[in-house]
């Protein structure tokens, strides 16, 4: 068997290297194109960053919100107390 088989090793060879000839090509060529086209990856990214954008932009105005809400209570409590001092200081 062994016999046999060494009579086929020189048809395999140039196909072995024939088949790494290949696969170099092709990883170069996907390098390649790769290379050059990067506009998409680019764009998705830019994407991806305005809508995390939109969420925290989103998140602050919440917040700004639910500050100014307290700070308009917190203002409305403390001129009443005022009024309250002043009633009490003006007419008592």
């Amino acid at each position: 068997m062994a016999k046999n088989f060494s009579k086929y090793i020189p048809a395999f060879i140039p196909i072995v290297f024939e088949i790494f000839r290949q696969y170099k090509r092709n990883a170069s060529h996907d390098g390649n194109i790769r290379k050059v086209d990067k506009t998409a990856e680019k764009i998705a990214t830019v994407e991806h960053m305005l809508v995390r954008l939109e969420k925290k932009i989103q998140l602050n105005r919440e917040t700004y919100e639910k500050i100014a809400t307290r700070i308009l209570i917190w203002l409305a409590i403390n001129s009443a107390l005022l009024i309250a001092i002043a009633i009490k200081l003006f007419f008592y």
